[in-house]
C-alpha cells in the first residue's frame, strides 16, 4: 500500500477491537481505537481517519446515533463509515444506510472480506465529493507529518493561520467555509507541496514546499472575505525555514500548548 490509511474502529467488545487493530495493523493500517460511541465521535473530530469501522449494537450510544452526529459535523461528514454488527434485518440494514453508512457487515465476518471492502470504499471515497476538501490532520497524526518532513531534511515554511470569529453563533458556518475556501485553493496545486494542521479550535498551520507565499495568503484572505463577509475574518503569519528552526514536530507545536 502506498499510503499508510487511518482506520478508527467504533466498538465495545474488546475482543472484536483487539483482533481488528491486529489484523489491520499487520495489513499495513494505522489503526485508532474507541470503545464506545461518545469516544469514537471525540477520535474521529481529532483523528479525522480516512475510513470507520462502526458497530451498531453499543450500550448508551448506539451505531445508528454515532453515525447521525458524525455526518451532521463537517467535519467527519465525508468519512466513510462500514456498520460491522451481528444484526440481520433488512429494515436495520436500510436504517444504516439512511444515516450514511458506505457497507454493512454482519458479524461473524472474515477479515479478509472486510479488509477487501474497506479497500472498496476508500477507492470509491477518493472518487467522491470528499476528494474536493483538504484533510485536517491534528494531534499525533499532526506531529508524524511534521516529523516525516523534517526527517526528509527539505526546506519548508509554515503559515499559521487565525480565523476570527465575532460572533459565536457562526462559528461552525465560518469555519466550514474557512475549510472550503483553503481547500479550492490548495487543491490546484501538487498534493505532495503541503499539508495542513489543526491546533486549535481555530487556529491552523500550513506547511508548504512552495513559493510566492505572500500572493497565497493575498489570495486566501481575498477569497474568504469574499465567501465569508463580516461574519469572520483572517490573521496570518509566515514562518520560514521550519526544518532549520526545529528538530522534531513536537517541539514546534509545544510552543502552542498542544
Amino acid at each position: 500500500m502506498d499510503k499508510q490509511f487511518r482506520v478508527l474502529i467504533i466498538d465495545d467488545e474488546p475482543d472484536i477491537l483487539s483482533l481488528l487493530s491486529l489484523h489491520l495493523k499487520l495489513n499495513h493500517y494505522m489503526v485508532f481505537q474507541a470503545s464506545n460511541g461518545k469516544k469514537g465521535i471525540e477520535t474521529a473530530q481529532l483523528e479525522k481517519p480516512d475510513i470507520i469501522v462502526l458497530d451498531v449494537m453499543m450500550p448508551e450510544m448506539d451505531g445508528f446515533e454515532v453515525a447521525k452526529a458524525l455526518k451532521d459535523n463537517p467535519e467527519t461528514a465525508n468519512i466513510p463509515l462500514i456498520f460491522l454488527t451481528a444484526r440481520t434485518q433488512t429494515e436495520d440494514k436500510i436504517k444504516g444506510f439512511l444515516v450514511g453508512a458506505d457497507d454493512y457487515l454482519i458479524k461473524p465476518f472474515d477479515f479478509e472480506e472486510l479488509q477487501l471492502r474497506i479497500k472498496r470504499s476508500l477507492k470509491n471515497y477518493s472518487k467522491g465529493d470528499s476528494s474536493s476538501e483538504v484533510k485536517v490532520f491534528q494531534n499525533s497524526s499532526l506531529e508524524f507529518q511534521i516529523n516525516k518532513w523534517i526527517a526528509d531534511d527539505e526546506n519548508f515554511d509554515m503559515i499559521e493561520i487565525r480565523v476570527q470569529i465575532p460572533n459565536e453563533e457562526n462559528t461552525d458556518e465560518v469555519q466550514r467555509t474557512f475549510l472550503v475556501t483553503i481547500s479550492s485553493i490548495l487543491l490546484q496545486r501538487e498534493g505532495s507541496t503541503f499539508f495542513l494542521g489543526k491546533i486549535q479550535s481555530q487556529v491552523y498551520l500550513l506547511f508548504v514546499k512552495f513559493d510566492k507565499l505572500e500572493a497565497f495568503c493575498k489570495e486566501l484572505i481575498d477569497s474568504f472575505k469574499k465567501e465569508c463577509g463580516v461574519k469572520g475574518d483572517l490573521k496570518i503569519l509566515i514562518h520560514l525555514k521550519i526544518q532549520s528552526k526545529y528538530k522534531t514536530g513536537k517541539e514546534l507545536l509545544a510552543r502552542y500548548k498542544v
